[in-house]
């Protein structure tokens, strides 16, 4: 029961914040039978003292789902991610929804396998060329890492634009490095 009077304090003391510039605090007991409408975006806190069921800003329908879905994507990345898995097996239309929603707004889940194989890829060839700049600049010969690029229909070519006829697939292509003269 210590957290509401720090907050009031805290607030009180940031009046010129905007942020809590119009902060109020309705403190009430809720009693049985009685409903209680939160607004959505309210911080609010909750002393239960008897047992009770509560409709929370957790809550999505079909109806709210976008706005549900634009906003955990962004602030609870790994919970979106797995609840994008569950949405796939048991609601697949809304999994749709939220797969066209991140394609729209051209957003990447940070927990999506792809995403992650892209990070990491991509922190092996900075590895690769810190490891060659290195050799560089003390003198030796180093290694030139032909970087692999993609088109448009997902084939693989590598920098002066040749198609890799034997790859479809972004994770099968090896870099083979060729050395400086």
């Amino acid at each position: 029961m210590t957290i509401l009077p720090r907050i009031k304090r805290k607030a009180e003391s940031l009046k010129s914040d905007p942020r809590y510039r119009d902060f109020r605090c309705y403190e009430f007991t809720q009693k049985p039978g009685e409903t209680v409408f939160i607004p959505n975006g309210w911080w609010h806190a909750v002393l239960n003292l008897h047992h009770s069921v509560a409709i929370t800003q957790n809550f999505c329908s079909p109806r709210n789902f976008d706005a549900v879905w634009m906003k955990t994507r962004t602030g609870r990345k790994r919970m979106a991610w797995k609840w994008l898995c569950q949405l796939e097996e048991k609601y697949p239309e809304l999994a749709a929804r939220a797969k066209g929603m991140n394609k729209r707004d051209d957003f990447v889940m940070k927990y999506d396998p792809v995403e992650i194989e892209r990070r990491e890829r991509a922190e092996r060839l900075r590895k690769k060329e810190r490891k060659r700049r290195k050799m560089l600049r003390q003198g030796g010969k180093a290694p030139v890492w032909k970087r692999a690029v993609f088109d448009s229909t997902s084939k693989m070519t590598d920098s002066d634009g040749d198609v890799d006829s034997n790859s479809n697939s972004k994770r099968s292509r090896v870099q083979r490095p060729t050395v400086s003269p």
